[in-house]
C-alpha cells in the first residue's frame, strides 16, 4: 500500500511507536500483587549439541520461561491498549449496573483485541514461512511418499544460520512457537513445503536468549535486522504498523479485495462479537469489488481445498494430511512392519485423483455450488458410497473403505474444518490455546524463584518418567502437569531431536510412534486421563506424588487413588505419607494458580449438538463433577483431623476452595469451574474459527464422510491410540463408525495396553 494508507493504518490502530518496549504494563488486578524485582539470571549455556538420547537441559527450560514471560507481556500490552483496532473499553460501561457483567464485558473486549492481533500475526507468519524461511528441498511429491527411502526425507545436511539479525518479530516468533508445539502437524508442514532445514535446526535458543533482556524482559532485534525483514517480505516489523485491511482474492473471479480485519461490535454478553463481519471475525462477509459475489470464510476454505486438489491432479502433490502413517511416521513402501501404511496414507489422494474432475467442477467458485466445507463433505460422502470409484481407487475388486483409509481421509478433511490457512492446523487457535499455558507459567513465576534451576532439574526428571508412561501405554491419555508440560514443550521445540527420542525408545511389543502433543482434548477425558496418569506415576516412582498441589481438584484426584482402599500397601502407603506432608510444606499452596498441577491448555468442549445427541455423555460430566466434589470433601475432612492433631498449615483450608477464574485480569463468574476445564477466557465468537470447541457427531462441523471413522480425528483430538500423549494423538486411531472399523475410544491396532493395579 502507499504511504498515505500506511499512515491511516497507524492512526486507525491507535498504536504507540514501539510496542513491547514501553516501560508500562497493564494495571494490576490482584489486590495482593506486588512489583517483581528485576530478574537476575546467570549466563545460560545453550550452545551444547545434545544427543538424541537425552531430553532437555535446565538452561533450555529457563530460556523457554523467559520467552513465555515475553509472550505474556505482549498479550497484556496489546489487550489493554484502549481503542486498538477500534475496540474501546468504554463499551463495557453499558453494563455498569452489574459489576460481574461489566467485568465480563471488559474481559471480552480485551480478548477481542488480542484475537485480531493474533490473526494478523498468523497472516504475517504465513508470509515469513513462505518467503522468509529457506527451502531445503522441493515440495514433497507422491513419488517421494512411495519411495522405500521416504523417511530419509527427515535427514537434512543444511541448517538455518540463525543470528540476532535474522530473527523474526515477536508476534511471528510466537506463532512459530505454537506451530512447533503440534509436532506431527509441524512435521507435515515442513515435509510438504520443503522446510526440513528449519525442522532439523529447531528453535534457536541461544540467539533468542541473547535477544531477551534479563532485566526488562524485552525482545529486541537490531535496526539492521528489522530493515532486512521489511525489505525482504514487504511487511512492517511491527504488527500494528501493517495496514488495517487484509488482502483476499475472490473465490469467484480472483479479483484482489481489501477487507477489514474486524468490524467491532460487542453485542450481547451471551454472544459477544458474534455478528462482526471482518476477516478475523466470526461472521466474516464481504462483497467482491469485481464480480459482486459474496466472499466469506466458507467459500475461502472451499477455494483452499480446490487449490490443493488442483495440485494433486496436475502437479503430483499429495493432499494435506497424507504425509505420515497413523503413528506419525513418514513411512514409505515395502516396510516390514506395516504393509498397509502407505496404502492408507495415500488413500485420500488416490480417491480424489479418481473423483477429482467432478470435485473440481463442484468447487468451482464461478458456479458457487459449494459454499462451505459441510457441503463439500456431503459431496465426498456421495463419492465414498460409489463402489465403482472405490474399486478404481484400490485397483482391485475392493469396494469398501478400510479403517485406516477412513482415518486418513478424516485427517485430510481436518485440514479444512476450522482452518483458513495453508498449514495442517489453525494457527490462530493454536496460539490462543498456548496462551492459557503461557498465562499459567506467568502466574507461577519460577523465573523469580531463587531455586529456579533446582526446579528445572526436578521437572526434567519428572518429564522423563511421564514420557515413558506415554510410550508404554499408547491407548491411554497421559496428561501432563504444568511442570512436566514445560519440559515437554521445550523438547518439542527441537523437532528433530524430539522425533528421534520418541521413535527410538520403543517398548517391547509396541509400534514405533512419533508421540504427538495434540492441543484439542475433550475436557472430561482430560480429567480422567489426569487421574490415570497420577496413578501410573505413583507406580512408576514407587510412591511419588504426581501433582504437588493442595488445591481442591488435586486433593480430590488423589483421594480416588490413595484413600478409597481399606489397607494401603507398597507405593500407595508411601504416596499417602507424601501427600499428607504436602500440607506442611511452605512452598506448596492451595491456590490453584500457584502450583504446577494439571496442564489444561488443550481442553476443549464438544459442541451442544454432540451433548444433546449423547445424553449419557452429558450425564457423565455431571457425575464426574459430583464425584470430584465428594472426593474433595473427604480430603477436607482428613485435613481438618490433621489440623486438630497438630499446628500444620492445613488450617488455611477453611476458606472456600472453589475459586473464581480470571480472564484478562477480570473475574468471570461461573456456576462451576475446575482446573481441568476449558479456559473460560476464550470466547468462541471472537475468532474466525472457534479455538475451544470441537464437533464429534456425524454431520457436525468438524466431521466428515459417513463411515470414515470416529469424530475426534477431524476435531484434532483423537485421544489415545497411536498418539500416546495426552494430549491425545491427532489423527491416529480413534474409535467410531463404519468403514470396516469397530471399537470406540482409543481403538486401533498395535501398541501396549495399560498396566494393572
Amino acid at each position: 500500500m502507499d504511504m498515505s494508507t500506511d499512515e491511516k493504518s497507524k492512526e486507525a490502530l491507535h498504536q504507540p511507536e514501539v510496542i513491547g518496549k514501553s516501560s508500562e504494563r497493564p494495571p494490576s488486578y490482584s489486590a495482593d500483587q506486588v512489583e517483581q524485582p528485576p530478574l537476575e539470571l546467570p549466563q545460560l549455556d545453550l550452545s551444547s549439541c545434545l544427543p538424541s538420547s537425552t531430553t532437555v537441559t535446565r538452561d533450555q527450560c529457563v530460556s523457554h520461561l523467559k520467552l513465555l514471560a515475553v509472550f505474556a507481556d505482549l498479550r497484556d500490552t496489546i489487550s489493554s491498549e484502549d481503542g486498538l483496532f477500534g475496540i474501546h473499553d468504554a463499551v463495557a460501561e453499558e453494563f455498569q449496573r452489574s459489576p460481574d457483567r461489566m467485568n465480563e464485558a471488559r474481559a471480552r473486549i480485551r480478548e477481542k483485541r488480542w484475537a485480531v492481533y493474533t490473526a494478523r500475526a498468523v497472516d504475517r507468519y504465513t508470509k515469513w514461512w513462505s518467503d522468509g524461511l529457506p527451502r531445503s528441498r522441493p515440495m514433497a511429491t507422491i513419488n517421494d511418499l512411495e519411495s522405500v527411502h521416504y523417511e530419509n526425507i527427515l535427514v537434512c545436511d543444511t541448517i538455518v544460520a540463525w543470528d540476532t539479525d535474522n530473527l523474526p518479530p515477536l508476534d511471528i516468533l510466537m506463532v512459530w512457537h505454537a506451530h512447533c508445539l503440534n509436532p506431527r502437524n509441524f512435521l507435515e508442514d515442513c515435509i510438504r513445503y520443503g522446510k526440513m532445514s528449519t525442522w532439523v535446526t529447531g528453535f534457536p535458543w541461544e540467539v533468542i536468549d541473547r535477544s531477551v533482556n534479563n532485566h526488562t524482559m524485552e525482545y529486541t532485534v537490531s535496526e539492521q535486522g528489522q530493515q532486512l525483514f521489511e525489505q525482504k517480505l514487504n511487511i512492517k516489523w511491527n504488527n500494528l504498523h501493517d495496514p488495517p485491511t487484509k488482502q483476499v482474492n475472490c473465490p469467484c473471479c480472483g479479483r484482489l479485495n481489501y477487507v477489514p480485519w474486524t468490524k467491532p461490535f460487542l453485542g450481547t454478553l451471551s454472544e459477544p462479537f458474534r455478528f462482526n463481519q471482518g476477516y478475523a471475525d466470526d461472521a466474516f462477509t464481504d462483497i467482491c469489488v469485481g464480480c459482486q459475489h459474496v466472499i466469506d470464510h466458507g467459500r475461502l476454505k472451499v477455494a483452499k481445498f480446490r487449490k490443493d486438489l488442483e495440485a494433486t491432479l496436475y502437479e503430483n502433490l499429495p493432499m494435506p494430511g497424507s504425509f505420515t502413517n497413523l503413528q506419525g511416521i513418514p513411512e514409505g513402501s515395502s516396510t516390514e512392519t506395516n504393509h498397509g501404511a502407505l496404502r492408507d496414507m495415500l488413500f485420500p489422494t488416490r480417491v480424489l485423483q479418481v473423483a477429482g474432475r467432478d470435485l473440481m467442477d463442484f468447487t468451482d467458485g464461478r458456479v458457487d455450488r459449494c459454499q462451505t466445507i459441510a457441503q463439500l463433505r456431503n459431496q465426498i460422502d456421495v463419492t465414498l458410497w460409489n463402489k465403482k470409484i472405490l474399486k478404481q481407487t484400490h485397483g482391485a475388486y475392493i469396494d469398501t473403505l478400510r479403517r485406516g483409509e477412513g482415518i486418513q481421509l478424516r485427517r485430510m478433511m481436518s485440514r479444512y474444518w476450522e482452518n483458513l490457512g495453508p498449514f495442517a492446523l489453525d494457527l490462530v487457535g493454536a496460539v490462543i490455546r498456548q496462551g492459557t499455558f503461557v498465562d499459567k507459567m506467568d502466574q507461577i513465576d519460577w523465573l523469580h524463584s531463587p531455586t529456579v534451576f533446582d526446579t528445572m532439574d526436578r521437572l526434567i526428571k519428572k518429564y522423563e518418567v511421564f514420557f515413558r508412561i506415554m510410550l508404554e501405554n499408547p491407548h491411554n491419555i497421559a496428561v501432563p502437569t504444568l511442570d512436566v508440560d514445560l519440559a515437554w514443550h521445550t523438547h518439542q521445540l527441537s523437532p528433530s531431536r524430539y522425533y528421534k527420542y520418541s521413535t527410538s525408545n520403543v517398548p517391547f511389543g509396541c509400534k514405533r510412534t512419533f508421540i504427538d502433543h495434540d492441543d484439542k482434548v475433550d475436557e472430561g477425558k482430560l480429567s480422567d486421563g489426569f487421574a490415570w496418569t497420577s496413578k501410573m506415576y505413583r507406580r512408576a516412582t514407587n510412591g511419588g506424588i504426581y501433582s504437588e498441589c493442595t488445591c481442591w481438584y488435586c486433593e480430590a484426584t488423589r483421594t480416588s487413588d490413595l484413600y478409597n482402599r481399606l489397607i494401603p500397601v507398597g507405593s500407595v502407603s508411601r504416596a499417602r505419607t507424601a501427600a499428607d506432608r504436602l500440607h506442611d510444606r511452605p512452598d506448596i499452596s492451595s491456590d490453584p494458580s500457584k502450583n504446577p498441577h494439571i496442564s489444561s491448555h488443550n481442553a476443549v468442549r464438544p459442541n451442544d449438538t454432540y451433548q444433546y445427541q449423547h445424553r449419557p455423555i452429558k450425564d457423565k460430566r455431571s457425575i464426574q463433577r459430583v464425584r470430584l466434589k465428594s472426593d474433595y470433601e473427604k480430603a477436607a475432612r482428613r485435613a481438618e483431623k490433621r489440623r486438630q492433631r497438630s499446628d500444620s498449615k492445613s488450617s488455611d483450608n477453611k476458606s472456600d476452595p472453589y475459586y473464581t477464574p480470571y480472564a484478562f485480569g477480570f473475574p468471570i463468574v461461573m456456576p462451576f469451574y475446575a482446573p481441568y476445564m476449558m479456559d473460560p477466557s476464550i470466547n468462541c465468537h471472537s475468532y474466525a474459527n472457534n479455538p475451544s470447541c470441537m464437533g464429534t457427531s456425524l454431520g457436525d462441523v468438524g466431521n466428515c464422510c459417513a463411515g470414515a471413522c470416529g469424530g475426534t480425528v477431524a476435531a484434532g483430538a483423537c485421544a489415545g491410540a497411536f498418539g500416546g500423549g495426552g494430549c491425545g494423538g491427532s489423527g491416529g486411531g480413534c474409535g467410531g463408525g463404519g468403514g470396516g472399523g469397530s471399537g470406540g475410544g482409543g481403538g486401533g491396532g498395535g501398541g501396549c495396553g495399560g498396566g494393572g493395579s
